[in-house]
């Protein structure tokens, strides 16, 4: 066998019919219903607040006594409330202030509560509960500065965390159940996280109990016959740090309880359950808690993960021996059947259902010759390639559109193959001949007469897919101005209420000589400016399609062809990873999803590549602001982006 990587002429005109009807229909299928939800792209991070109260003993402070201050004295029972402010990425959120409010759950306006309050102080350094520390061992600082405001009867205590993005106080309080209350709010330096307030319940009449994985679970594997998940219970009372034996844990995600142990003599309690309990596939969360008993208050612990599952890709007719031998420049249709492992007949699993997530890719050598989506559990391909010999070795590829989908493999197939029939080229040779016919007659005629400048194209017929701006017909000797048609570079459609302005280089900038607005079908017209200094240009935007600036054409009948927001933000991922190189540029064309996966260790490249992923592929309108909030989510080396409307050009107005 042995197989072209170029196509020959003859079978040219089929495939790219072909190829034009595949994405007409894609185009139809995966088009937004008038009803449909408009697509919100996030740009904005998340924060994560993690808090947990403990009591302690308050010991004897002599250096605050030798200074004229009253500290608690020995044997009081003090609240020790720490914890944490970090992004969604697990990056810590240092020197910014948690303002935290605590009130007794019997009697919210207790005015002992809030008198110990009040006296609130910060934490310098905090007992180490790791497993084995030696006693007394510490950490820190937790908190850069801890300051108290607010009434009498209802003090709030700001904290300001440290580089660890930590915080922690001390208030000597009664032995009693309590609430506290802890809101952040970020300052406009950190105007890309969202805030967050968060409640926690405590009781200081029983000992508190501080609860943690080991190892801690960052993904976990669904199609595994058995996953263990372990946990650690540690009493940190008194500045004490101990294990907790003999206390019975709660294991569950973020719906539902999974499973149930007892801690050992080592405070440490083992989860053993079926991988495919622990979740559907995607993000979520596991919890560890404790319900609380005569001398142990409650407690929990949770952490966010990941659940992944293998893919697999099958071709029944291909198992079965059934495949018939087809002509490859015609088009081999291709029936895949794509399953986890948790829906394969052994799997001994709860089955996920049918799959519809991601697509699959045909290759031969290092040749796309086909893809396809995956629709419940199926993908259905369409080979197109030119070959020689009775066969050709097709491999399959699942391709994930979200990184909890692992394939699993890349199955080969044998693809029984022929040549093309004689018959089967005479339309083709029917056609070649028409064209030549065409051309003649058109040639003829040409002699006889001046051929008249060719219109912009129609819808439907083939573009080059680059936006610019063309001159169709120049204007008769004498008139002035400019008229013609604003449509989508790759679609051919008119673009109505577009922005069509010319504009002047000046010591302060550009200045809009002149603008108007395209109707419905994308006409407009543009009057003369007078003198032409020269350094003239056209410019044009559409509130889906990005700007174009071009140098001012002669005064005629002119074609502007812009291309959509959308595809120019995938136009920028693209042309960077083209210059970044491995392992960002791939074949036959880096995507969003592959730049998102090759840059893990690029925060801010994955979180661009995942927004442009969403922008371009999502449903609903992508505008200037999208493309904007986009576009600055993009790394330092990345890609110019789009100027928004009120940039230093000012947006055109009509005169």
């Amino acid at each position: 066998m042995i197989f072209h990587a170029s196509n020959r002429s003859l079978p040219r005109l089929p495939i790219t019919a072909l190829v034009g009807i595949v994405f007409i229909l894609a185009s139809l299928w995966h088009a937004p219903r008038a009803d449909a939800a408009p697509l919100r792209v996030r740009v904005r991070g998340a924060a994560k607040l993690s808090a947990r109260a403990s009591r302690h003993v308050a010991p004897v402070d002599v250096r605050g006594a030798a200074e004229g201050g009253s500290p608690p004295a020995p044997g009081t029972n003090e609240l020790l409330l720490s914890g944490s402010l970090t992004d969604d990425a697990g990056e810590p959120l240092a020197l910014q202030r948690v303002v935290i409010r605590v009130t007794k759950e019997a009697d919210p306006h207790d005015a002992r509560t809030a008198a110990g309050i009040a006296g609130a102080r910060g934490c310098d350094r905090a007992a180490d509960p790791t497993p084995g520390a030696p006693s007394g061992a510490r950490r820190g600082p937790t908190a850069w500065g801890v300051a108290v405001s607010g009434p009498t009867d209802a003090p709030e205590v700001t904290a300001t965390t440290d580089e660890e993005g930590r915080f922690c106080f001390r208030a000597r309080l009664d032995p009693d159940r309590y609430k506290a209350n802890l809101v952040y709010t970020p300052p406009a330096t950190q105007a890309l996280v969202d805030g967050i307030e968060r409640e926690i319940a405590f009781d200081l009449s029983r000992r508190g109990l501080a609860l943690r994985f080991d190892p801690t679970p960052r993904v976990v594997q669904l199609d595994t016959p058995q996953a263990t998940i372990e946990a650690v219970a540690i009493v940190d009372d008194d500045g004490d740090p101990r294990v907790a034996p003999a206390l019975g844990l709660v294991l569950g995600n973020e719906k539902e309880e999974l499973a149930r142990a007892v801690t050992d003599a080592a405070g440490r309690a083992r989860f053993v359950l079926p991988g495919a309990k622990l979740g559907a596939p995607g993000p979520g969360e596991l919890r560890v808690s404790f319900a609380g008993d005569g001398e142990t208050a409650r407690a929990s612990h949770s952490e966010d993960v990941e659940r992944h599952v293998k893919v697999v890709v099958k071709v029944p007719a291909a198992d079965r021996g059934a495949l018939e031998a087809a002509v490859p420049e015609d088009g081999i249709a291709l029936l895949a059947e794509v399953h986890s492992t948790l829906d394969a007949p052994d799997a001994g699993g709860e089955a996920l259902g049918p799959l519809s997530e991601g697509s699959v890719e045909a290759r031969i050598g290092d040749v796309v010759v086909g893809a396809a989506p995956v629709e419940r559990g199926i993908a259905r391909l369409l080979l197109t390639f030119t070959a020689q010999g009775s066969e050709a070795l097709v491999r399959l590829r699942y391709v994930p559109a979200s990184p909890w989908y692992e394939p699993l493999g890349e199955p080969v197939v044998r693809l029984p193959i022929r040549g093309p029939s004689l018959w089967s080229k005479a339309p083709i040779l029917l056609a070649g001949l028409a064209v030549l016919a065409f051309f003649l007659v058109g040639r003829v005629s040409g002699q006889k007469s001046k051929p008249e400048p060719a219109p912009a194209k129609a819808n439907g017929e083939a573009r080059d897919a680059k936006p610019g701006v063309a001159l169709v017909r120049p204007a008769e000797r004498g008139a002035e101005g400019w008229t013609g048609r604003v449509v989508d570079t790759h679609e051919g459609t008119p673009v109505g209420r577009a922005r069509v302005w010319i504009e002047r280089g000046t010591f302060e900038g550009r200045a809009v000589l002149t603008s108007v607005e395209t109707d419905a079908d994308g006409r407009f017209t543009l009057p003369g400016i007078g003198a032409v200094a020269g350094d003239e240009s056209l410019g044009a935007e559409g509130r889906l399609h990005a700007r174009l600036s071009q140098d001012l054409p002669p005064p005629g009948e002119i074609a502007i062809a812009l291309a959509q927001r959308r595809r120019a933000m995938l136009a920028r991922l693209v042309t960077w990873a083209r210059r970044r190189g491995p392992p960002f540029d791939t074949r036959p064309e880096p995507t969003p999803g592959h730049v998102r996966r090759a840059a893990a260790a690029e925060r801010a490249t994955a979180r661009w590549a995942e927004a442009v992923e969403r922008a371009a592929f999502g449903p609903g309108d992508v505008d200037a602001r999208a493309e904007q909030e986009v576009d600055q989510l993009a790394p330092e080396d990345g890609p110019e982006p789009a100027r928004a409307p009120n940039d230093a050009r000012p947006r055109p107005r009509d005169r």
